[in-house]
């Protein structure tokens, strides 16, 4: 059949579904389909995105439409088995097939919008796309799509979809949002839970607004909607220097009191949870427990640590690997093979202020282990200002200023130690498009950047122990 397309659905299937890869000895090979053509639709029907063009490739007997590099548009139609792939490969910078959807609202919190001007554009853009929550487990609030991409969505059946839920209260979510569509959550978990979806669930609490009677009021509901809750977290509101001068909502920091109350709900509902589910589904965020000065929960508490993205855990999962790798290896005394010499040798690992005491815990056992004189060192965010202080949003600027300082005090170390989670996912940039490779020549000096604490000790082992 001969199908006709308008202009601007050929143009657009030229930005977002021209092939990149042909599998060889693949239909799309045995077609003569090549890398630059364009797949502009399949049955007709132009694609949407790549779970659009998952559903439509799904047949036995298919009539894709091409646009061909040297023959415009031409309509093929093959016949194959459904476990046999077609062997078109798309841009792997763009999973969607599609533009990623940008966030609709104005939250009250919002980190994005605290950010100071001049940054890369990037760093300002606000993702709220629900087809980014099934690929990459991004969270989203459910309002910037009409009805009926809500239920071409959920047709799918992709699960689970992650919630940015911040408070069920339909009146204070649509002021929390800046947006009056915000209100319509509780009624699309609704819909969601019917088809028998999972649901994880996002709370950023900010004093005094949507934790306290309100967060209580939110978790009833959620709880009301039965099994397809999946988890729920609560982290609190971070707050840079830079809320006024960019117009913001007046907010309050988490204190030791209000963190102990936001702790206090989180602690009845998972015990109410572990009797009746036998999961306590309900975390909060690991900085309400520095906040409120109290233990951070074991591991074996966090269960299979659904929300560690979040900082939802991250300390316990810490505490019990680098202690799981320690213990390895001094009880095979690998420490009597260290590098003559290495214990002269000076280390330092960069940490925020919130996991300083728990990394720098860690320092004698691995000097010992090694040989060496390892040393945790804190850097106090100047860049985002001094509330914010997880090891994840130090700049290099603030890191290169406070190892420069501390090269006057006590020398320069051998080796510098920084988290990746400091980095760009697929660059090696810092927030403050500080790249790694000037922060080394500035410094002079080795960095390493660990991936995971199984990455840091199979570099250790290796350097230090010749292993």
């Amino acid at each position: 059949m001969d199908y006709q397309f308008t202009e601007k659905e050929i143009n657009r299937a030229k930005e977002y579904t021209t092939i990149f890869e042909v599998v060889p000895g693949s239909i799309a090979e045995e077609i003569g389909v090549v890398p630059g053509d364009v797949l502009v639709a399949i049955n007709g029907k132009t694609i949407k995105d790549v779970f659009d063009y998952r559903m439509r490739i799904n047949e036995e007997y298919l009539e894709l439409s091409f646009f061909l590099h040297d023959d415009g548009l031409q309509t093929v139609e093959i016949e194959r088995d459904l476990d046999e792939e077609i062997g078109l490969g798309f841009n792997p910078d763009n999973q969607l097939l599609d533009k990623c959807m940008s966030c609709h609202n104005n939250c009250w919190f919002c980190f994005i919008a605290q950010n100071p001007k001049g940054l890369r554009e990037s760093l300002y853009f606000k993702d709220d796309d629900v087809r980014m929550s099934f690929l990459t487990g991004n969270y989203v609030t459910l309002t910037n799509l009409k009805d009926d991409e809500f239920e071409r969505m959920l047709s799918y059946r992709l699960s689970p979809i992650n919630v940015s839920v911040h408070t069920t209260n339909p009146e204070l979510r649509c002021k929390m949002l800046n947006n009056r569509f915000a209100g319509k959550l509780l009624d699309r978990l609704k819909r969601i839970s019917e088809l028998g979806l999972e649901i994880n669930c996002q709370f950023v609490l900010c004093p005094h607004i949507n934790d306290g009677p309100e967060l209580e009021r939110s978790i009833q509901d959620l709880y009301n909607l039965g099994d397809v809750i999946r988890s729920i977290a609560v982290v609190p509101v971070g707050l840079t220097q830079f809320r006024d001068e960019n117009g913001l909502h007046k907010l309050e920091r988490y204190n030791k009191e209000t963190a102990g109350a936001v702790l206090d709900i989180v602690n009845k509902w998972q015990k109410i949870f572990l009797e009746e589910r036998g999961s306590r589904l309900f975390y909060a965020g690991d900085e309400f427990y520095i906040r409120a000065e109290r233990p951070i929960p074991p591991a074996v508490e966090y269960e299979d640590y659904p929300q560690l993205e979040n900082g939802v855990g991250m300390i316990a999962d810490y505490i019990e690997d680098m202690d799981q790798h320690l213990i390895e290896r001094e009880t095979k005394n690998l420490a009597i093979v260290a590098t003559e010499g290495s214990k002269t040798t000076n280390v330092w690992e960069v940490s925020g202020i919130d996991a300083y005491d728990f990394v720098k815990s860690f320092d004698e056992r691995i000097s010992a282990l090694y040989g060496i004189n390892y040393s945790t060192k804190c850097v106090i965010n100047k860049f985002f200002g001094p509330t914010i202080t997880v090891t994840g949003l130090l700049v290099g600027g603030d890191i290169c200023n406070e190892m420069e300082r501390l090269f006057e005090e006590e020398g320069k170390p051998s080796l510098i130690i920084l988290s990746k989670n400091m980095l760009k996912s697929d660059e090696d940039i810092f927030l403050d498009d500080m790249l790694l490779e000037d922060l080394k020549k500035r410094l002079g000096v080795e960095i390493y950047v660990k991936k995971e604490t199984n990455d840091l000790f199979a570099f250790l082992d290796k350097k230090y122990l010749g292993r």
